[in-house]
């Protein structure tokens, strides 16, 4: 399949899996929170955060297997790829064994000890942690196999399948009301179960399609390898960590400083960051296993050349869709929670402005894991990240308003962006003067025009539902600037072949 075919369609399917798994998981929360009642949802969400938190690991060891498999890919080195599969799996399997035992060992003390939960709800808690435990570790074996797909380029498939993970989950959240066990347990045992259920379909299908999925035997161990993607993981490790103790950091200081109620509109601001985030991954997953394949064989031009790419569209595409959403944040939220904490609005507004921005270059971190070079990377981006906390509590210590907590977010984002450009300079060799022309100077028009058109619709006139009409204005004006502005004469030309191509087959 053409590479520009193959991202498109992936890319699509990214889309679709993000926009149907939002709308299910809202719903099914909607529902769950219901049957449970808020007691039995706080034990739930307490002890699920506590242990899935360590899922962090999951994700950085995940990452770390798809650019070394995307790599050998792009070198035509097949028997490097199952070499590299095998070692992943027996990593990924030996860690998730050491955590299960260790989580296993703390059990006791940590849940009935350390966290506060009703005496009467203890044994309904010590269940609800082993099923959690279990999760963990279903999520810890199944990241290589998705890893592989994603390496293999197979999105569509890894898409269906997270949207049947959805459906499952709003069919069971529906079933509780007619259980008539413990809801909690039910509850519990229906997540583990869906976990084991995407692992067994990721497993079969893998088993059966690729010949690089297989399960490692002892003699395929190697040394070297196990070095590589152990040294490689570790910085994602840190990278990813910084970003928790980040998040996690600023809630501390806003409770230190301001009590719970800021930890509410902390939280929804999270929420939020949550779904933004799962859609600018889309563009990134759809791209970086060409991205990791052209570095591989060789490639830096066109490495460079898709990493800009995937930092354009990832920036044209976010700001496309959440420019107007700023703008009519007071509605949104409205609509969505009817009564929204105070402060909402402004955390909202100025940490999806920070992710917005982080898009500009996006690509530029693509670019460094598939280089390779990822402990200077990490050490020089995720410190610049953590010393938002800092900063976060001398605005407060100095009695400034709440909302400067999240100014000093923005402001820290901006930096670690502008400090990937000269980095990737000295690093790959990449054009800043091209890099910047692409990415700011040719968005600026669709950017700018969407700002200005959605916010003049928000001051034409009142209605309870405009930020609807606002939404869809403002994303059409976006797209035609992209058209004429942003997009350049073979991705133009691109667009009306395909335009062409759908035409005939109607």
């Amino acid at each position: 399949m053409e590479k520009s075919n193959r991202i498109a369609i992936n890319t699509l399917s990214q889309y679709l899996r993000t926009g149907i798994c939002m709308v299910l998981s809202l719903y099914s929360t909607r529902i769950i929170l219901r049957v449970l009642g808020e007691s039995d949802f706080g034990i739930y969400s307490l002890i699920g955060s506590i242990v899935l938190m360590l899922g962090f690991i999951t994700t950085s060891l995940s990452t770390s297997t798809q650019r070394f498999l995307s790599y050998s890919w792009g070198k035509n080195d097949f028997n490097e790829t199952k070499i590299i599969f095998g070692n992943a799996m027996s990593m990924h399997v030996g860690i998730c064994v050491a955590i299960a035992l260790v989580m296993l060992l703390i059990e006791q003390p940590l849940v009935h000890g350390y966290l506060k939960i009703e005496e009467s709800r203890l044994g309904a808690a010590d269940f609800v942690y082993y099923m959690v435990v279990l999760i963990l570790a279903m999520t810890f074996i199944t990241a290589p196999i998705k890893a592989l797909f994603i390496a293999r380029e197979n999105i569509v498939f890894s898409s269906c399948v997270d949207v049947l993970d959805g459906c499952v989950k709003l069919g069971g959240a529906i079933g509780l009301s007619w259980v008539t066990i413990d809801t909690l347990k039910a509850y519990a045992m229906l997540m583990a179960s869906i976990s084991v259920l995407s692992f067994v379909i990721y497993t079969v299908y893998g088993l059966s399609h690729y010949e690089e999925c297989h399960i490692p035997r002892v003699s395929e161990l190697s040394k070297t390898h196990l070095k590589k993607l152990s040294g490689f993981a570790v910085w994602n490790v840190y990278a990813v960590g910084s970003t928790i103790v980040r998040t996690q950091g600023v809630a501390v200081i806003l409770n230190r400083f301001l009590g719970t109620l800021i930890n509410a509109a902390y939280g929804i601001a999270l929420q939020v960051t949550g779904a933004v985030n799962s859609i600018a991954g889309s563009i990134i997953n759809a791209i970086n296993p060409q991205l990791m394949k052209a570095e591989g064989r060789g490639d830096r031009a066109e490495m460079l050349k898709l990493t800009t790419l995937e930092s354009k569209y990832s920036y044209l595409i976010l700001s496309t869709l959440l420019i107007p959403m700023i703008v009519e944040l007071p509605s949104v939220l409205t609509c969505w929670l009817q009564d929204y904490p105070d402060h909402s609005v402004q955390f909202c507004a100025l940490i999806m402005a920070s992710v917005i921005f982080d898009q500009t270059t996006v690509g530029l971190t693509s670019a460094n894991q598939a280089i390779g070079n990822i402990r200077n990377y990490s050490l020089l981006i995720s410190t610049i990240r953590l010393l938002i906390l800092p900063g976060a509590w001398l605005c407060l210590y100095l009695g400034m308003p709440v909302y400067s907590v999240m100014v000093v977010y923005l402001c820290f984002e901006v930096l670690c962006g502008i400090v990937r450009i000269p980095f990737l300079k000295c690093t790959a060799g990449l054009d800043v003067v091209n890099y910047c022309k692409n990415v700011y100077v040719k968005t600026a028009p669709a950017v700018g025009g969407n700002v200005l058109v959605s916010v003049l619709l928000s001051r034409m006139f009142e209605h309870p539902w405009r930020f609807v009409a606002t939404e869809i204005v403002g994303c059409l004006s976006s797209i035609v600037l992209i058209y004429l502005f942003s997009l350049s004469a073979e991705e133009k030309q691109w667009i009306k072949s395909r335009i062409c191509s759908i035409k005939s087959k109607v």
